[in-house]
């Protein structure tokens, strides 16, 4: 008797487990995204002069623009600004190179994004500034100044009503004379805080207040360039 009913129990066991499939799951499984890093820049220099472009006409050169692969990149966006007119213009490649005319004479910015075509997800590389040669051209205007604290758009607290301000400047023929800051309470700031050969400036603030700042780097040939004008909180 007993053996008759383990003989039914193995039956319907057997058929539970074959109709269940073993318990496997059938569900296709997706493949796993990676984002693309992002690239490391190779040429035009950073804070140097162009001299390899290859001359179009009186004004205008090709010149050739060249970075380090990404891993999980199928391409990239090549952002290039103009630094006096502030034209923005983005170039796409699909490998590491790619080759843009560009007016003579002119500074320029530029950074590489790293695009998938499996993900949404880019990457961006540093950013780099050049000055593109121009026939004749002797002495370059320093680069714009940039500013490193207070952030733009930062919030930040006063030491005695003092803060210090800082950026960073650069010039291709590393011939900067000074730098001369202006701060406000109004955009943009017309009041001179001082002239300096240093890269930093200490400046009275009050709190509760949003002040703007600019930067004019002078060079040794009387060149000049205006900074963008930054913005910062006082707590």
């Amino acid at each position: 008797m007993h053996t008759k009913y383990l003989k039914i129990y193995g039956f319907i066991a057997a058929i539970i487990l074959s109709s269940c499939g073993g318990g496997g799951d059938d569900s296709p499984v997706e493949p796993e995204v990676f984002a693309p890093t992002a690239s490391t820049l190779s040429l035009p220099a950073n804070d140097e002069v162009c001299l390899t472009g290859t001359t179009i006409n009186d004004t205008q050169a090709s010149v050739a623009f060249t970075w380090q692969g990404a891993t999980n990149a199928n391409g990239y966006n090549v952002v290039v600004k103009n630094l006096t007119t502030e034209q923005i213009n983005t170039f796409t490649a699909t490998a590491e190179t790619t080759t843009i005319t560009l007016t003579k004479g002119e500074p320029y910015s530029w950074y590489v994004v790293s695009t998938s075509n499996t993900t949404t997800e880019t990457a961006e590389s540093d950013v780099w500034k050049f000055y593109l040669a121009g026939d004749g051209i002797v002495n370059y205007a320093p680069f714009m100044a940039e500013a490193i604290s207070p952030e733009i758009g930062e919030t930040v607290s006063a030491s005695n009503n003092k803060i210090t301000l800082h950026w960073h400047g650069a010039d291709v023929d590393n011939d900067i004379k000074d730098y001369e800051v202006f701060l406000a309470t109004t955009s943009p700031p017309a009041t001179s805080i001082g002239t300096t050969t240093d890269a930093f400036l200490e400046s009275s603030v009050s709190s509760g207040t949003v002040y703007y700042w600019q930067v004019v780097t002078t060079d040794q040939e009387n060149n000049s360039s205006n900074s963008q004008i930054f913005e910062f909180k006082v707590n």
